[in-house]
C-alpha cells in the first residue's frame, strides 16, 4: 500500500495548553477630548548673511586651530638646508604636541615627541622669535659634539653624513688672522649637549647660521617637524630687510607669470628628511 504525503501539521507537536491560560487583552476606551494637544513652536529660518558669518567664522577659527596645533604650511627661504630643502620649497609642518606652540602650564601634559639624531626640526629663531629656523639634529642630549676640517664627531666617532654638502673647498685653521666665524664653521669644539637641549646643524655647512654660531636648541623651543613638499618654486634667496608695496607687488607678479615654467613639478610629494 502506497502511503501518501504527510502534511507539515500533522508532523508539529501541538501544544497542550488550558483554556483558562489565556489572557484577553481589552482595547482601552480612550476619548477624543482627553487627548494631549502639543502646541510646536515654528523654526525661524536664518537669514543668508547671519549664515555666511557663522560660517565665516567657524572656518577662521577651525584654519586657526587647525595651523596652531597640527599643522602649518612653511617654507625655508634661506639655502641653509640644501639640497634637502630648496629655497622656494613649500611643505607642511607637523605641529602636533611640539611644546613651543601650546601656553608653558600645559606643556608638562603633553606627550613627549621623540627626536633622534638626524631629524629635521622647526624652532623658534634664536635671534628673531618671528621667523622660524629649520635645521638638521646633530647631537643629542650628553653627546660630545666635534668638528674637524669640516667633519663632524659624535662622542669620538665620525658621522656619516650622506645629505651634507660644502660648497666652499677652503678649509679655515684656528690662526690668529682668521676670521672666527670661519674658524668655528671648519673647526668647532669639542662640546657637551646639555641635558634637554639639542646642537643643530644645516645641511648646507659652509653656508648656515647654526648651533656653531648661537649654541643649543631647547626642547620648549621646538615647534614642529617637515612633513612633505607640497609645491616648489624657483626662487631667491631671502634678502634680510622690508620691501616696499611696490617690491612686494612685483614679486607676486612675477610668481603668477612664472607660475608654470619656474615650478618644480618633480618636487611634488617629497618627504623631507
Amino acid at each position: 500500500m502506497i502511503e501518501g504525503p504527510s502534511s507539515e501539521v500533522e508532523n508539529r507537536d501541538i501544544p497542550n495548553i488550558p483554556l483558562e491560560n489565556f489572557v484577553v487583552f481589552e482595547r482601552p476606551d480612550v476619548r477624543l477630548d482627553e487627548l494631549t494637544t502639543f502646541q510646536t513652536i515654528a523654526v525661524r529660518r536664518k537669514g543668508a548673511f547671519r549664515e555666511w558669518v557663522e560660517s565665516l567664522a567657524f572656518t577662521v577659527i577651525f584654519v586657526l586651530v587647525f595651523t596652531s596645533y597640527i599643522a602649518q604650511a612653511t617654507q625655508v627661504p634661506t639655502e641653509s638646508m640644501k639640497p634637502t630643502i630648496l629655497v622656494g620649497d613649500h611643505f607642511f609642518l607637523d605641529k602636533i604636541a611640539f611644546p613651543a606652540n601650546y601656553p608653558a602650564f600645559i606643556r608638562h601634559y603633553l606627550p613627549h615627541r621623540s627626536i633622534r639624531r638626524g631629524d629635521i626640526v622647526a624652532f623658534k629663531s634664536p635671534t628673531d622669535g618671528n621667523i622660524p629656523f629649520v635645521k638638521r639634529v646633530i647631537g643629542m642630549p650628553g653627546d660630545t659634539v666635534e668638528v674637524r676640517n669640516k667633519s663632524v664627531f659624535v662622542n669620538g666617532i665620525q658621522l656619516d653624513e650622506p645629505y651634507k654638502i660644502h660648497v666652499d673647498s677652503t678649509v679655515y685653521g684656528t690662526d690668529p688672522w682668521t676670521p672666527e666665524e670661519l674658524k668655528i664653521r671648519d673647526n668647532y669644539g669639542p662640546v657637551t649637549v646639555p641635558a634637554n637641549r639639542y646642537l643643530v646643524m644645516g645641511d648646507n655647512r659652509d653656508n648656515s647660521n647654526d648651533s656653531r654660531y648661537w649654541g643649543f636648541v631647547t626642547w620648549d623651543e621646538l615647534i614642529g617637524k617637515p612633513l612633505f613638499v607640497y609645491w616648489s618654486y624657483e626662487s631667491d634667496p631671502y634678502v634680510p630687510g622690508d620691501k616696499t608695496l611696490r617690491e612686494s607687488l612685483d614679486s607676486y607678479l612675477a610668481i603668477a607669470f612664472h607660475f608654470f615654467d619656474k615650478t618644480r613639478w618633480f618636487r611634488f610629494g617629497t618627504i623631507v628628511r
